[in-house]
């Protein structure tokens, strides 16, 4: 097999990945100076229990009476002795298998 030189064409070594700091969401959360008085009180209890706020959590609050109510549910369900904690990781194995999670 002869390969000819002058039709050879050179690989392009560009990166197929985005960057991780171009990438946007589809949807923005509220911001801490956009959130009400309301909102910051329970972006506070959030960040309490969890450490940080979540992106969800954020966009949830686009919707004041969503925030909360979501936020009471989740505090609920995550109360100790209100639910056992291995019906607790049952449901969420579930939930992760239902939805197609891959961990």
């Amino acid at each position: 097999m002869r390969v000819n030189s002058s039709n050879h064409t050179s690989v392009s070594t560009a990166t197929t990945s985005v960057d991780a700091a171009t990438t946007q969401n589809r949807t923005e959360g509220v911001r801490d100076d956009e959130a009400g008085f309301r909102t910051k009180l329970i972006f506070r209890r959030i960040k309490r229990f969890l450490g940080r706020i979540p992106l969800s959590s954020r966009i949830h609050a686009r919707d004041p009476k969503l925030l909360y109510l979501n936020s009471e549910m989740t505090r609920h369900l995550a109360a100790p002795g209100k639910v056992p904690a291995k019906l607790k990781e049952l449901a969420q194995i579930k939930v992760a298998a239902m939805v197609g999670c891959p961990f």
